[in-house]
Order: structure tokens, then sequence, then C-alpha cells
């Protein structure tokens, strides 16, 4: 076997969170369609449907790369590829690029915070739990700028901006990448639910640290949450249905940015903390996040 070969089917190496990451690949649970169920478009069969199409994409962009002369990435792309092909129950890849392992760790996040949330609730009952949208329209990126893609920078910036504008309330956020064809760029947001006694001063502090860049720009938008409805949504990372009907050129560059990301990086937590347990992932220190909830 050529070391190539050997490194396609060697098992998930994460750089954080090992543990909780091979916890949940190991939860069979988290592969099939028992609760939390997160849409009828996001199935367990659709999953494995749409991984068949991915990894024949990545083929076929690793090919037209090579004959391009782009032997390194026609590489990647095919290793990428091969790693999709050959995830199976005993033995899952991990990688966010793998539409049956991103569509496990979503459901372990989406139940893992409707617990957190319903615990956090009783505490709360004077506010308000909204779903924050932020964009920061400064930061695009191009499908040739993914290499320098780097997830857990980017969440970093949020944590330490919105620490800089006094946030000190507890949030549960989720980056995602949106791609807007007609300026041809990936447009990096988050997701957060997080509480609030005043929706519209939320609203007002948020666009201090994400101004908009030209009239019609909405780059803050905080909606009424009536339900835990919205949960896989926010922790979808990117919309592939779309993706693939829509940017299927472009998509396999994501697909690589996407599998240099551990799973659980997409998460931004504020005073919570993550673990896992009994193959279900967990928030810690809940007794001092109420203490210090705004």
């Amino acid at each position: 076997m050529s070391s190539k070969v050997h490194r396609r089917r060697d098992g998930p190496v994460f750089k954080t969170h090992q543990k909780t990451h091979h916890e949940i690949l190991a939860n069979k649970l988290w592969f099939g369609d028992g609760v939390p169920v997160i849409g009828k478009q996001f199935t367990a069969a659709k999953a494995k449907e749409r991984k068949g199409k991915v990894v024949a994409l990545l083929y076929r962009t690793a090919r037209r790369e090579r004959r391009a002369g782009a032997a390194y990435v026609a590489d990647r792309l095919a290793i990428l590829a091969d790693k999709l092909h050959h995830c199976y129950p005993k033995g899952r890849c991990g990688s966010l690029a793998c539409t049956e392992c991103h569509r496990a760790f979503q459901k372990a996040k989406v139940a893992a915070q409707r617990t957190t949330i319903k615990l956090l609730k009783a505490t709360r009952n004077s506010k308000l739990l909204v779903m924050a949208n932020v964009i920061p329209l400064w930061i695009t990126y191009t499908p040739e700028d993914l290499t320098g893609l780097d997830v857990r920078k980017l969440n970093r910036w949020l944590k330490d901006a919105l620490k800089r504008a006094g946030f000190r309330r507890v949030m549960l956020g989720s980056i995602d990448f949106s791609w807007e064809a007609d300026r041809g760029i990936y447009q990096p947001h988050w997701h957060i639910a997080m509480w609030t006694s005043d929706r519209k001063e939320l609203t007002r502090r948020l666009k201090r640290v994400f101004p908009s860049l030209a009239r019609r720009d909405r780059p803050v938008v905080s909606s009424k949450t009536y339900s835990l409805g919205f949960l896989p949504y926010k922790d979808k990372a990117i919309k592939l249905p779309g993706l693939l009907r829509n940017n299927r050129r472009g998509l396999p560059y994501l697909l690589l940015a996407l599998d240099r990301t551990d799973p659980l990086e997409l998460l931004v937590l504020f005073v919570v903390r993550l673990s896992a347990q009994f193959g279900e992932l967990q928030f810690n220190k809940l007794a001092e996040a109420a203490i210090s909830a705004a």
C-alpha cells in the first residue's frame, strides 16, 4: 500500500477536543433519523445520497486540476474524495466535508443546545431568547482565498470583538458560510442564540461591532424565537443542497477548507464549556454561566 493511500485510509485526527469528537463519532444514534429531527431534507438517506454526489464531484474536479497541471491541488481533492468514499459505520472519517459525519455533529450540537437552553430558561423568564445573525461585511473569501481560511481564527476574532463591546452573557453560536453568487465570494457570518431584555438595544449594540458598508446592508438581524426549531439552521455551516445546485465548480475548494476544520470548531461559546459524556455533548459550568449572565 502506498503512503498516499495509507494516509487516505487512516482514521480521523483532530487538533482540538479529540476525546469529544471521537465520542460523537462512536455514537451511532447521531447517524440515524432519531431525535433530534433536523428536517425532511436532512435525513440519513439524503446525507448518504449527497455524499455520493460530493465524492463524484471531488474526483471530477481532481481530474480537471490534474489536466491543468495543478498536481498538488488534484492530489488533495482525490485524497479527500477517497476519505469520504471509505467513511462507513465502523470507520467514520469525521470530516466536515462528509455529509454523514457533518450531519452527525450537527445533530449532537442541536441536542446539547436544546438541553442547555431549557436548563437556562428557568433563570431567564423575564428575558427573550433570540437568534442574532451578524455579518462582518469586510471579511469575504473568493474560491481562491479559501486556502487561507482559518475558522478558529475567525471565531477568536468574534469573541474578542464582542468582549471588547462589553458582552458577557451566555451565547451559543456557530459560524456559517454563504455563497454570494452576484459577487463571486463566500461570506462568513455567525448565528448566535442569546437572551436579552431589550431586542432593539441588543441590535444597536451589535451594529457597533458589525457596521454597514452601504445603505441597504443588514449586517445585524435579531430574530425572536418561538421554539427551538431554529437550532438545526443555526448549526448547518453551509447550505449544501443549494451549493450542489448553484456552485458545483467552487464547492470542492470550500470542502477542502472545511476538511481542515475540526467539526466542533464551528461552535462559538460564551461562558459555557464543551465536553462529552456517553457519546453526547454537554455544556459544563452552567452554574457559573447563570451567575455571569447579562
